[in-house]
């Protein structure tokens, strides 16, 4: 259960997909700025969002026409004619050339691959080198800084879906590349952001990152081993309408947090961009500096977690066989690989292979989860864990919980964690940085 209480405010929020606003032009359902971004369409008749002076190749690829060229539908270095600004190409340019051929290529190789339409411009090497990136524009960048490649997912709504302007859910990054998202003027709900690794040329059957199954849901489905469990280490939001939009004044507030209350996988660091001035305001203090969680190490997830509740609930059942659980390993492996790490709720209620397929409402899984489906009349006779109760319960004094205050402070480490957690902006004034991998974090994944 990621961010009870996020989840909790976008109940009361719905997104609106208006037309576009004054000085707005439309491209593939989203909005742009067309002094900053031009709408333009690829030779395989795909249109896409790149900034001003930059051409498209195939799968919305933009690129530099001083630098690269687009021919039999690949990205190559070198301009397809000889300028002066080629000619001043610098080396580390040059490298950005060569990832993004590869990208090309491997894009191009797989023809079944599903292609995302981006209301800005899909994955997009940095220049001139990878600690200088160009100026963000988007309301999200997510940063790949990670030593291999990744597949960025992004999703909103209950379903699921895409976001607006896009047709496919999962963008591949490879290492030192990033991926910029164009929210609508109007807001948008329930958005989640994460990254996926070991994946296939689809950005699908990952090793770890395939927690909701694949668009279009239903019937998407899983992959055949089923869904990962939702430990993904991620960015969620709840978007607001830009000031001077229609919509403004009924919600103009952006509302977001990252949460471990399901796990951790992958190091990230949240960075704003932009006044924060009047951000998680409580009276007058105001600010917000961004979250660091760079320390987060899935070779520091608890391998003999105690998920008895202080010895009331020694063992479980899991389909015929008895589970001791005074000793638990809390680590998801694949071969040799520790992927991620499940939180004490998530590894007692999650399907078998990967969790131990309990229920909420008794048991050692009522105290590490502290469900609440009758606040009216919580006790633990109605399956029931009150905040107060959850908050001096066992959760609390788990090497799991600990673990996470220690490497993401003020991260939410379970459902009713007295950590900062929630995060509000308002809206259109502030951006956002997601980096994984961010510098001085540990390798991912881990080796056992």
């Amino acid at each position: 259960m990621q961010g009870r209480t996020l989840l909790f405010v976008l109940a009361f929020v719905s997104a609106v997909i208006a037309q576009c606003g004054t000085g707005l032009q439309s491209c593939n359902g989203g909005c742009y700025d067309p002094t900053k971004m031009s709408c333009l369409t690829g030779p395989d008749g795909k249109t896409g969002l790149c900034p001003k002076g930059q051409q498209i190749c195939v799968n919305q690829q933009c690129y530099d026409p001083t630098a690269y060229n687009c021919a039999n539908g690949a990205l190559a270095q070198g301009a397809a004619k000889t300028s002066t600004a080629a000619k001043s190409t610098t080396k580390a340019a040059t490298t950005a050339a060569a990832k993004s051929t590869s990208q090309a290529k491997s894009s191009t190789t797989s023809s079944k691959a599903a292609t995302p339409t981006t209301t800005s411009s899909p994955v997009v090497n940095p220049t001139p080198s990878p600690n200088q990136y160009p100026t963000q524009t988007a309301d999200l960048r997510i940063i790949n800084s990670c030593k291999t490649t990744l597949w960025f997912e992004a999703r909103y709504g209950g379903a699921g879906a895409p976001l607006p302007g896009q047709s496919a859910t999962a963008l591949q990054a490879l290492p030192g590349s990033y991926v910029d998202y164009t929210v609508p003027d109007t807001g948008l709900s329930g958005s989640r952001f994460w990254a996926k690794y070991g994946c296939d040329s689809n950005g699908q059957n990952c090793a770890i990152g395939d927690q909701m199954q694949y668009w279009p849901n239903p019937p998407g489905g899983c992959p055949s081993g089923g869904c990962t469990p939702p430990v993904d280490s991620l960015f969620e939001a709840t978007w607001g309408c830009r000031p001077g939009s229609s919509c403004n004044a009924a919600n103009p507030t952006t509302w977001f947090d990252t949460s471990q209350v399901d796990g951790w996988t992958i190091p990230y660091k949240l960075t704003p961009l932009g006044d924060t001035s009047q951000c998680d305001c409580i009276g007058t203090n105001c600010g917000f500096k961004g979250v660091d969680a760079s320390t987060l190490d899935v070779r520091k997830c608890p391998s003999g977690e105690d998920l008895s509740a202080n010895g009331n609930y020694t063992s479980v059942n899991v389909l015929g066989q008895n589970v001791q659980l005074k000793s638990v390993d809390l680590r998801i492996i694949k071969n040799g690989q520790i992927l991620g790490c499940m939180s004490p709720c998530k590894r007692l209620n999650w399907g078998v292979p990967f969790g131990l397929q309990q229920p909420e409402d008794s048991g050692s899984p009522m105290w590490m989860c502290c469900p609440t489906p009758t606040p009216s009349n919580c006790s633990p006779s109605n399956g029931c864990i009150t905040p107060t109760a959850c908050r001096a319960g066992p959760i609390e004094n788990t090497q799991f919980v600990a673990a996470v205050h220690a490497m993401a402070p003020g991260v939410y480490a379970y459902s009713y964690d007295d950590g900062v957690g929630l995060h509000a902006c308002p809206a259109g004034v502030t951006k956002y940085t997601m980096e994984f991998c961010p510098s001085g974090s540990a390798q991912y994944p881990g080796t056992v």
